[in-house]
């Protein structure tokens, strides 16, 4: 289940699927690299040792049979952060510039009253804003979070599959996905590298089969 949250209030709920489309500020895209040139490579099997090759297929399928045992999808809940640094729309940029140095993050959810109202990122706050050499806020050219944010979120429930999370964050092509409580309570924050530490720790194949 997803929602997308705005300053005018919870917009819609309803699966990956049918999430809409977004005036979402997409990420800094990278450039798609040249395809290989296949055309020279010989797709003729090489006879001259055919059982060593039979040997060696058997001995790696032994060792990776078990990976299609059936396992517990991952949840949301088990790769967010929690809990999460927030902001309020009237902070300063320079209040969000420490928060984000202070605990090492690049990604703040902005509430009012209690309610999701927008996200910005550590990209956002750096487009409207001078660094010294110290790395500290020499001139800043917005005077609040509000005037930064997004004011469109994109947010899920601790209990949705990762796999959905992993799309909503494509399709959107965002870095950051608010996780919410049934009664719209921010509980966590699942970033795109959030999911590549859990992908680090355990084979894809076991997470997704």
């Amino acid at each position: 289940m997803f929602v997308v949250f705005s300053p005018e209030g919870q917009s819609l709920v309803g699966a990956v699927q049918n999430l809409p489309v977004l005036k979402i500020d997409p990420a800094t895209r990278v450039n798609q690299t040249n395809p290989t040139n296949l055309d020279n490579m010989s797709l003729e099997p090489d006879h001259s040792n055919a059982h060593f090759q039979q040997d060696k297929a058997l001995k790696q399928y032994e060792g990776v049979k078990h990976l299609n045992e059936r396992k517990l999808i991952v949840k949301a809940f088990e790769v967010m952060t929690s809990p999460v640094v927030t902001s309020s729309p009237d902070s300063t940029l320079y209040e969000a510039w420490d928060l984000m140095q202070q605990h090492n993050i690049h990604h703040i959810p902005v509430l009012k009253e209690g309610l999701l109202i927008g996200i910005f990122s550590k990209s956002d706050l750096l487009n409207r804003v001078i660094l010294n050499e110290d790395k500290q806020i020499e001139e800043a050219r917005s005077n609040s979070v509000a005037e930064i944010m997004k004011h469109q979120v994109v947010a899920t429930e601790p209990d949705t599959d990762i796999r959905e999370v992993a799309v909503a964050l494509t399709k959107y092509d965002i870095g950051a996905l608010p996780i919410v409580t049934s009664t719209q309570t921010l509980l966590g924050i699942v970033t795109l590298s959030d999911l590549v530490k859990r992908l680090s720790k355990s084979p894809p194949i076991e997470l997704y089969t």
